[in-house]
């Protein structure tokens, strides 16, 4: 006589275990496509059954619009230099870094198909012939103390608290909702590369030499990726040029996590900062997790004004915009601060962000007509301490920008040079010509060319 325990797993698989009452052996049976494997029970370890993973879901984002910006500040980290920056397409970003689940679901999906391989310290791409780190696990030397996803060794990752986050949160946490830590920039490149394939979407990036996204062309990519250095920047500072994500006051733990242990100490949940900034439904720009961006990095970025802007075609180092909760200061979290970091490094604060062109297709062209003597308004206006002012010159000659008060005294010389003709811009940092900040009030700035003036009025709130 023979006792039969049967179990229908997915598409065609059976497991059988069967039993002998006479000679007590026990042996498992796997049928599958038309074969069957047989194991003595006694040989066996352990059987997990477990459902393959279909899908899994994108982090939320919000459309920024296409525009123009000055880049750079003048006194951040890397980015003192400043250059306006004309972005041609609108672009989706992620509302918040993505969480420690939304990333452990996507890994799980792209293990059960073959995308990636784990040892015991780590998880590396598998796909075009790569092989570089994208994830430190737990089990690294390393990161011991840091891990917050975790492999079981058979076919499961799961999520762990951090032994490091133990002091700052004594009573638990949940990690699930915390910003994925530890991977590195190649890591941040293939999860956005995984979204891609589950959506259908050719994928953004190369896996071979130095991982060109879309052939050198992010903005033009269909499938996700990773901002460019000036989206990252231009979506800080959307509707009015500031300082930090959240203005121009400095921060402190009411606006940012971080400092180390001044604030926080370790990483809080997304979305505990939804005013940095407060625009376009997108928080936690600054403090909490650096975060990776697309472009190779190099720190002048000069003063030309440029369109779409993708960086170094080659370099050592990727772009890290944020600052982070272990960021010391608040020169780091500044809307134009920028440092590198190496592609193959993963820490316990740096983080992704997704991001999306809207449509490759659609470039809008958010400039003015570089043939006729033009005076655009300044943006933004209202203003708070710095706004920027646009002209269009029909041929070379000199030029001059003056500010002046609401009563037509002279404030300000901004420009007084010759230009060439087409598209022009400066900004005024709200300042007289000795450098003091003036007073809230109205505002007028005039262009003189050839005989020519023109003047429009510009309101400073402080």
């Amino acid at each position: 006589m023979r006792r039969r325990i049967m179990a229908l797993l997915g598409l065609g698989l059976i497991v059988g275990v069967a039993v002998s009452q006479s000679d007590e052996v026990w042996k498992m049976r796997v049928h599958r496509g038309g074969g069957t494997d047989e194991y003595l029970v006694t040989e066996v370890d352990s059987v997990t059954f477990s459902a393959i993973v279909d899908t899994f879901a994108a982090p939320p984002m919000d459309t920024v619009p296409a525009g123009v910006f000055v880049m750079g500040d003048g006194e951040a980290a890397c980015g003192n230099q400043e250059h306006e920056v004309t972005l041609t397409r609108d672009f989706y970003l992620g509302q918040y870094e993505v969480t420690n689940h939304e990333y452990l679901e996507a890994l799980q999906w792209a293990f059960e198909h073959g995308y990636v391989t784990v040892d015991t310290n780590s998880v590396k791409d598998n796909l075009d012939g790569a092989h570089e780190v994208l994830l430190y696990l737990g089990m690294h030397p390393s990161y011991l103390e840091d891990a917050e996803i975790q492999f079981d060794g058979v076919g499961s990752f799961h999520l762990q608290e951090a032994l490091s986050a133990h002091d700052v949160y004594p009573d638990g946490y949940d990690p699930a909702d915390h910003p994925v830590k530890n991977l590195t920039w190649y890591g941040a490149a293939r999860y956005c590369d995984w979204l891609s394939l589950q959506a259908g979407l050719p994928r953004a990036y190369e896996h071979s030499g130095d991982w060109s996204c879309n052939e050198g062309d992010p903005y033009g990519a269909e499938g996700y990726r990773l901002p460019t250095d000036a989206e990252w920047e231009y979506a800080t500072q959307y509707e009015g040029e500031r300082a930090w994500p959240w203005g121009n006051q400095g921060p402190d733990c009411s606006r940012a996590n971080y400092g180390y242990q001044y604030c926080v100490g370790w990483t809080s949940p997304v979305g505990s900062y939804p005013d940095a900034p407060e625009y376009l439904g997108i928080s936690d720009m600054a403090g909490n997790a650096e975060e990776f961006c697309n472009d190779w990095y190099v720190c002048s970025l000069g003063t030309t004004a440029v369109a779409d802007p993708t960086g170094p075609s080659s370099g050592h180092s990727r772009v890290v915009h944020g600052g982070g909760w272990r960021a010391s200061g608040g020169l780091l979290l500044r809307c134009a601060s920028r440092w590198p970091e190496s592609p193959d490094t993963g820490t316990n604060h740096y983080a992704i962000r997704l991001t999306r062109t809207a449509d490759p297709q659609t470039i809008k062209h958010p400039v003015i007509d570089d043939s006729r003597f033009i005076l655009e308004s300044n943006t933004p206006n209202p203003f708070t301490a710095r706004t920027q002012i646009r002209y269009s010159l029909p041929s070379t000659s000199p030029a001059v920008v003056n500010v002046y008060d609401a009563t037509g005294r002279m404030i300000r010389t901004l420009r007084d040079e010759s230009h060439g003709a087409g598209v022009h811009s400066v900004t005024w940092d709200g300042k007289n010509v000795g450098g003091e900040d003036v007073p809230a009030g109205i505002y007028l700035y005039e262009l003189r060319w050839d005989g020519n003036r023109t003047t429009k009025r510009m309101l400073l709130v402080r």
